[in-house]
């Protein structure tokens, strides 16, 4: 059975993670800042909103407001700072951890937000036959094995896995309405920097009740609450005036729901949208620089664009073939072309915003000659005309075609782009292990930590482990840094983790990326955070 991936990261714009910021408290005496008035938003439809199975960047903007968490990642620093939670502590081998709440949180209907609600949830996302999409974030507490049904005895036969042998996670134990301990399997010194991600969001009892109608209407514990989902039309949302944290700043969040980025930006050009939370099209970048100046935010971002091999092809298994054409690519010829130069051609498999990165990719290096030797060692190319896929509606087809022609220059590999598919379709498809050629796969970080660029993506079991390939050393380094006693020793072991997947190359980093967000000039305090380069609707303020 292949494991859900994370959807965030096949995200069809260029950006996506869980974010619980919340706005910061507007100044006193100023109306239209506590009144607000409306933000209007470039969206796309969302495929859920039940945080345990949203992991989509469609929906991630959505419950970035619907909802809020323990943490939220600062965004100068990337350090978690506490937002539902009055204390997170440690024992002193780091494996149990206590969680204290704050007072007087409250759901959008009035349930409280206390000990159960963060308990109920984690059981639910981490109970194997839910098929929550946030499901693997939950491995590291006790008990995790036991939520999950047994092997497949017969494959695709008729004879089904044995049944979990437990229905809540065994590490997880109340203390009183506000608190509750953690008891991981192993000691794990990131697990409070994980608790930012959105996977760990609370539920109330009121949706785990009837979880259909709280996907189609969530009941939130954000700043702002749902009003009407008209689907492939509008997401409207209002201010919830009852939030316990910083208030919105805007009386209502609306999403509109578009196809694609090229329609937004006619639709802010028209002043019908406020904010495109994505990254233009290619040539309306450089115009939106000359046009909109200041109103353009553009920042670097925990996030990589990314091809990816799919390793259960045949025409994929040589090694020497992902490598050659790695180093056939010229990253920044593309980047330069496409995108005049908005992005950093990467080196390695990290972003470089993470302590502990650096570049690690020798196969990302230009050398076409280099690279016809390595696919001639390795047969040759005989795998006929090249599928580039991507999903429809974002642009990506551009920039894939650029890659295409170099391939066919360098190596000689006729191509064909395939971008006819939906995003929901493209995901299903890649879930299927469906893929018959290369496929855009880009990543987008959920906290921010090295280990998150390489256990969800290459990992035995990653949420994202999309390639077909995984080795057991590189679970166990990973594993060990996990185990470190500090953040700079777990350095050393996932940086030998990340020198395994470099030299077997399942996927080939193309650039890191640098976000950009597009500006009304009637709003100020618009601020995007690093973590996945998603603007913190809540803060944004109208002059």
């Amino acid at each position: 059975m292949l494991t859900r991936p994370t959807l965030a990261k096949l995200a069809a714009g260029a950006a996506a993670t869980a974010i619980a910021l919340v706005a910061p408290t507007a100044p006193a005496g100023a109306s239209d800042r506590t009144g607000g008035g409306e933000l209007r938003v470039f969206a796309e439809e969302p495929g859920h909103l039940v945080p345990g199975n949203v992991n989509q960047s469609e929906s991630l903007i959505v419950d970035s407001v619907l909802y809020s968490g323990l943490v939220r990642y600062d965004p100068k620093t990337l350090q978690p700072v506490n937002v539902q939670a009055e204390s997170i502590t440690a024992s002193a081998d780091q494996k149990v951890w206590t969680i204290r709440l704050k007072k007087h949180l409250t759901f959008h209907n009035g349930e409280p937000v206390d000990a159960d609600a963060y308990i109920r949830a984690w059981n639910h996302t981490a109970y194997g036959p839910n098929a929550q999409a946030n499901n693997d974030f939950f491995r590291s507490i006790a008990g995790y094995a036991d939520l999950q049904a047994g092997p497949d005895p017969d494959g695709d036969g008729p004879q089904q896995p044995a049944p979990p042998k437990a229905t809540k996670l065994s590490g997880l134990r109340k203390t009183d309405d506000r608190t509750f301990k953690v008891t991981l399997s192993e000691p794990y010194s990131g697990f409070r920097t994980m608790l930012g991600y959105i996977g760990f969001h609370p539920m109330a009892k009121a949706c785990l009740a009837d979880l259909k109608s709280c996907d189609e209407k969530p009941i939130g514990n954000g700043p702002y609450r749902i009003e009407k989902w008209e689907h492939n039309k509008v997401i409207k949302t209002v201010r919830y005036e009852r939030y316990a944290g910083d208030k919105g700043a805007s009386r209502r969040i609306t999403f509109t729901l578009m196809d694609n980025v090229s329609d937004g930006y006619a639709a802010f050009e028209k002043g019908e949208l406020d904010v495109i939370r994505k990254l233009l099209p290619g040539d309306k970048l450089q115009e939106a620089r000359q046009k909109y100046g200041a109103g353009l935010i553009e920042v670097p971002m925990a996030s990589l664009q990314r091809i990816a091999f799919p390793t259960y092809d045949a025409r994929f298994k040589d090694k020497r073939v992902r490598q050659a054409i790695s180093m056939a690519v010229d990253r920044k010829a593309i980047i330069d072309k496409i995108y005049h130069g908005a992005h950093v051609p990467a080196d390695g498999f990290v972003s470089p915003v993470f302590p502990g990165a650096r570049s690690s990719c020798a196969y990302c290096t230009y050398d076409p000659e280099k690279a016809r030797k390595l696919l001639a060692e390795a047969g040759g190319w005989q795998g006929g005309t090249l599928e580039l896929w991507t999903n429809a509606g974002a642009d990506h087809q551009v920039w894939m075609a650029e890659l295409g022609e170099q391939l066919k220059r360098n190596l000689g590999i006729d191509y064909v782009v395939k971008a006819d598919l939906p995003y929901t379709q493209y995901v299903e498809k890649i879930h299927a292990n469906g893929m018959t050629g290369m496929f855009r796969s880009g990543w987008n970080s959920d906290y921010p930590s090295m280990e998150n660029f390489l256990t969800p993506l290459y990992g035995r079991n990653g949420s994202t482990a999309v390639t077909g390939w995984s080795d057991p050393r590189f679970d166990e380094l990973v594993a060990r840094g996990n185990r470190a006693a500090t953040a700079e020793e777990a350095i050393g072991f996932y940086r030998q983790a990340e020198d395994m997947v470099a030299e077997e190359m399942p996927a080939m980093p193309v650039w890191y990326v640098k976000g950009s967000t597009l500006v009304s000039d009637k709003f100020t305090n618009a601020v995007v955070n690093p973590v996945g380069g998603e603007p913190v609707l809540a803060g944004f303020t109208r002059k």
